[in-house]
């Protein structure tokens, strides 16, 4: 039986990451494989940036339990045209956008999340924090 477009799961990808450093390339390659294997290729730079910015921060936040695991989730929806990156970890602290220096070379992260995306945020979940940006494309 075929899905109707409201039925449809608009997931593209979900999976889970050790909250370990080398963690941030297997999420950015997952992400850009995913996109790219559903035509959605045109996303894929700014999500794989947006993807090492999240899960970075998801790393640091649950720094010193690296038996935790980062969840990331990768949904597309068609009208309007947007891809949602969510990357949830156990730290209940939400994320706190950084004016940051010239000079300094940390505390940019969410700076960049933000000039890449039409919005993003987070939210309080059980088992810790997601943390979402959506990217859009104009027509």
């Amino acid at each position: 039986m075929a899905r109707t477009a409201t039925g449809a799961d608009p997931r593209l990808i979900a999976f889970a990451v050790p909250s370990i450093p080398e963690s941030v390339p297997v999420a950015r390659s997952h992400v850009r494989a995913a996109l790219s294997s559903r035509g959605l290729g045109g996303y894929a730079d700014d999500a794989e940036i947006i993807t090492a910015e999240l899960v970075t921060n998801a790393v640091q936040h649950v720094r010193g339990n690296d038996t935790k695991t980062i969840g990331i989730t990768l949904t597309h929806a068609a009208s309007p045209a947007a891809v949602t990156i969510v990357v949830s970890d156990s730290s209940t602290n939400g994320p706190v956008r950084r004016d940051t220096s010239v000079g300094s070379e940390q505390g940019r992260g969410l700076q960049i999340v933000e000039a890449l995306t039409a919005h993003w945020g987070w939210r309080r979940e059980d088992s810790g924090k997601a943390v979402f940006a959506v990217l859009t494309r104009e027509a």
